[in-house]
């Protein structure tokens, strides 16, 4: 990490000057460099009770409830116009209220740290935009590439990157990214009270000590009339890691897919996404190389009526991740691995407490066909429904049944105040819950918990 940041900093160096004789070709000239500056916070509060154990069929009925606050400021200038640099600092300390073993980690103040530090170079020969240094990135609906930094939850999302846009076509782009993640951030001030792994599917001894290197090709094509495309490239390299005893194989995969966003009238449109991938597993001591054939397809349309009074929309979807009969770090007879791996996107996107059912958010094995509904009752109010029943693809963990249950989501966002500061400066507030009620895949008699509950409260601000 060390050397990737150095890197970084030579390039806020150098790059003004390689790129200034560019930059003073652009009208019209600024008279000097321009600044900005400001800070955002995120106050997050949350319940959980009879959540599914990660990657097992298990129950754990002990509920957990914990409060944790976020504050990032960022500033940025503009050496011209065509040319400058962001730098945003972070801190988040939590306060875990009921979990014996979490109590004392992540204490105040916690530990500051890069959130984002990049070089923006603007309009290289009028066509391509380049981005260097830690940034955040998300590419569609964020299914492939939307967090860069999954071990550490939600604090950050950060990539460590090189990311071109090129112009192609007269309204069609192409994002070429260069990734390298490490797991350890040595950049940071301040006593963490506990380690933060910022790639790990599996907690270490302290750290699971996994890489990724990624490089993307992400075409976003816009030519046809009322029929957005994405074609999209991605091969994605995770060394091997460890967990508190045990080393897993590295893999190296290619993921190839494209996503079509046709609208049919000013009422109805639809998507579909659908991607495969291919690559290998290594070897290693007492387990064999392995193939990975695996795939995923989300398919949803939606009816939506924007001159109503509420702006209702009604989504039905289906989302199918790709699974296998055995943990996709566990099987040693060589065969090929069929469950599908989240790239960089070990988020909460489809549901918190779904998320739980894996570690660390690593998505797969999953069909989930579902019902969404949303409505504006007021302006800048807007309410969420979602519901479904989840299914296993592959009965695995030593499942008895494929049926994992029915999930319910339901999120209000509401503002609270607005140009606090002249124009500047708003909070707007949120209210999540979900529930499992869970099918025969969990052991939930035993556990007497046939209902997973999570609730979040959350405000937030920036100025």
């Amino acid at each position: 990490m060390k050397k990737s940041m150095v890197a970084s900093l030579g390039s806020l160096i150098l790059m003004p000057a390689l790129f200034a004789a560019e930059a003073e070709k652009v009208e019209p000239k600024k008279s000097g460099p321009e600044f900005d500056a400001g800070m955002d916070f995120r106050f997050r509060y949350e319940y959980k009770d009879n959540w599914m154990e990660k990657g097992k069929t298990s129950i754990d009925t002990t509920y957990d409830d914990q409060a944790r606050l976020r504050t990032r400021v960022w500033g940025k200038a503009d050496f011209a116009e065509d040319l400058g640099a962001y730098l945003r600092l972070g801190n988040e300390f939590r306060d875990y209220r009921n979990s014996t073993g979490n109590k004392h980690k992540n204490e105040f103040p916690d530990e500051l740290y890069i959130d984002n530090l990049y070089l923006d170079v603007k309009n290289i020969r009028d066509r391509v935009d380049l981005r260097i240094g830690r940034q955040n990135i998300k590419e569609g609906r964020g299914r492939m590439i939307s967090d860069g930094t999954g071990g550490d939850g939600s604090r950050t999302e950060y990539f460590d990157a090189i990311l071109a846009k090129v112009k192609m076509l007269e309204r069609s782009d192409i994002d070429l990214m260069a990734v390298w993640n490490r797991y350890r951030d040595d950049w940071t001030l301040g006593n963490p009270h506990d380690i933060y792994d910022q790639t790990k599917i599996k907690s270490g001894s302290p750290y699971s000590k996994m890489h990724e290197k990624a490089l993307m090709a992400y075409l976003h094509y816009n030519e046809v009339e009322n029929i957005p495309m994405e074609f999209y490239w991605i091969w994605k390299q995770e060394t091997r890691f460890y967990d508190k005893e045990t080393r897993y194989p590295g893999r190296d995969f290619h993921t190839f897919g494209t996503r079509l966003m046709p609208r049919f009238s000013d009422t109805l449109s639809a998507e579909l996404e659908s991607a495969v991938q291919l690559g290998q597993i290594d070897g290693q001591s007492g387990m064999e190389g392995r193939n990975i054939a695996a795939w995923m397809t989300y398919a949803g349309v939606t009816y939506a009526r924007n001159e109503w009074a509420g702006k209702p929309r009604l989504t039905g979807a289906l989302l199918y991740l790709s699974g296998d009969d055995d943990s996709y770090y566990k099987t040693a007879d060589g065969g090929t691995a069929t469950g599908w791996n989240p790239l960089f996107n070990r988020t909460d996107s489809e549901g918190h407490i779904s998320a739980g059912m894996y570690d660390s958010y690593r998505w797969s094995n999953l069909v989930y066909p579902h019902l969404e509904a949303a409505v504006e009752p007021h302006a800048k109010h807007k309410v969420r429904l979602q519901a479904g029943p989840m299914y296993a693809a592959e009965k695995d963990n030593g499942a008895r049944d494929a049926y994992r249950g029915l999930f319910a989501l339901c999120r209000y966002d509401f503002p609270l105040l607005s140009k606090i500061f002249g124009k500047r400066g708003e909070l707007k507030g949120a209210v999540i819950g979900e529930l499992m009620a869970y099918g025969d895949y969990y052991e939930h008699e035993a556990a007497d918990a046939d209902v997973g509950t999570w609730l979040r409260f959350e405000i937030n601000g920036k100025f």
